[in-house]
């Protein structure tokens, strides 16, 4: 499958389809690791459980794998008590950037999952980490009407600077509820004055919602890419910076030695979880029952995008 930006059809935000997101992640694969396919086919089994003696460590997406919206998915509380009996470690990584993981960590907690708070790693971690480098001394925007501001000095806000997108020199856009047209096109006019650089807090382009899917910072940074020409700065799934940062985490937190291949990424999506983990050195697990392809399709994406992973599960337990 081949998608050029330049001839790529964005759709409006309440009209996206599993289409649309896989054909505005393809247009992105100039800007992604490239794909590593494992040394075997994919291997299927029924569920998560089944690869748990191939594993010292999982590393598991957060949405469509531990919840879907405000919901948990069923098997979740049994595959971290397995997990636990077996003495394999487990993080959460997540590409959320309004809150980062302490808003991830105290949903977990609040349902009663046995995650710690060190377990979580959001792809804001990685863009916080990477802020003092890419944005020393420039004015940063911190961009989404319900993000948390990044704290950090010659810090602009939506809620706090009528003339942000005058004044910014480095956009970090963390989160997109409540992100608009109006507001896309006045970032999309400060972008292609030149001079300004755009921080993707978010890469995912889409989040399935019940039968609908949601547009998250990726699909308004791909719009901003074609109006502009601008080439962002992504941090997040499947960029390596996200995963090593969860791998270091994974050491510190249970105090031992991994091996990369015997640390499985659990996700739903090909172009974030599964091309970011295998080119990471990790066994990738694509969980299909409950996230981007709940509806189906999953084996003929794999076939069209050339994304393989090393195991494909539908449920979790």
């Amino acid at each position: 499958m081949t998608v050029s930006l330049a001839g790529l059809s964005i759709p409006a935000p309440d009209a996206i389809t599993l289409d649309d997101i896989i054909a505005m992640y393809e247009a992105l694969r100039p800007h992604m690791p490239p794909a590593v396919p494992p040394a075997v086919p994919a291997r299927e089994v029924s569920c998560l459980v089944d690869i748990l003696p191939h594993v010292d460590a999982l590393i598991l997406d957060g949405f469509g794998v531990i919840n879907v919206g405000p919901s948990l998915i069923d098997g979740i509380d049994e595959v971290l008590d397995m997990a636990a009996a077996r003495d394999i470690a487990v993080m959460v990584l997540t590409n959320g950037a309004g809150q980062g993981g302490d808003a991830t960590w105290g949903k977990y907690r609040d349902w009663g999952l046995p995650i710690k708070r060190p377990q979580v790693v959001s792809s804001r971690d990685a863009l916080e980490a990477a802020l003092p480098d890419v944005a020393a001394g420039r004015i940063v925007a911190a961009l989404g009407p319900a993000a948390r501001p990044l704290g950090v000095a010659n810090e602009l806000t939506l809620a706090g600077d009528a003339d942000l997108f005058e004044r910014a020199q480095s956009f970090a856009f963390l989160a997109s509820a409540d992100w608009d047209d109006s507001l896309q096109a006045a970032l999309e006019g400060a972008l292609a004055k030149g001079g300004r650089d755009l921080l993707v807090g978010n890469p995912d382009i889409s989040a399935p919602l019940g039968g609908v899917f949601s547009v998250e910072p990726g699909y308004w940074a791909v719009r901003a890419m074609q109006a502009t020409g601008i080439t962002p700065r992504w941090y997040g799934k499947p960029h390596r910076a996200a995963f090593d940062l969860a791998f270091a985490r994974l050491e510190q937190v249970y105090g031992r030695k991994f091996e990369r291949n015997r640390v499985a990424m659990v996700g739903d999506s090909l172009h974030t979880d599964i091309l970011g983990a295998r080119a990471a050195g990790l066994q990738a697990v694509l969980l299909t029952d409950h996230g981007l392809f709940s509806d189906g399709g999953a084996h003929d994406m794999i076939s069209a995008c050339g994304i393989v992973p090393d195991w494909i599960a539908a449920t979790l337990q």
